[in-house]
């Protein structure tokens, strides 16, 4: 197998799966951080999971990932009006892999 190989792929979704902590969540204009619920990795992918339980009640304008110095990694716009029901926000990240023709140098 030429190209970049498996192991590239899958640590660099452990890269990103690493250096995300939580998200911030904008309800009611109100910005509220949330801990990662849950992560999955499948098919060059790696999805970040986050659930608002029944507390969290209004209408969700925002979200973002964040690392652990605040910085945004991935934002999302939302207009969703968010009752009693628990309300989950997943974030997929995908490694594609593209394999080109080596370069020759002369």
């Amino acid at each position: 197998m030429r190209g970049l190989q498996e192991i590239a792929v899958q640590e660099t979704l452990n890269y990103i799966s690493n250096m995300i902590k939580s998200a911030k969540v904008v309800i009611d204009g109100v910005e509220t951080e949330y801990p990662i619920w849950k992560t999955k990795f499948a098919d060059h992918t790696v999805r970040k999971y986050v659930k608002l339980g029944t507390e969290a009640k209004g209408l969700i304008t925002r979200a973002a990932l964040v690392d652990a110095q605040g910085r945004e990694w991935a934002v999302e716009e939302y207009n969703y009006d968010k009752r009693q029901d628990s309300f989950i926000l997943a974030f997929p990240f995908t490694q594609l892999i593209v394999s080109k023709e080596p370069e020759v140098f002369e």
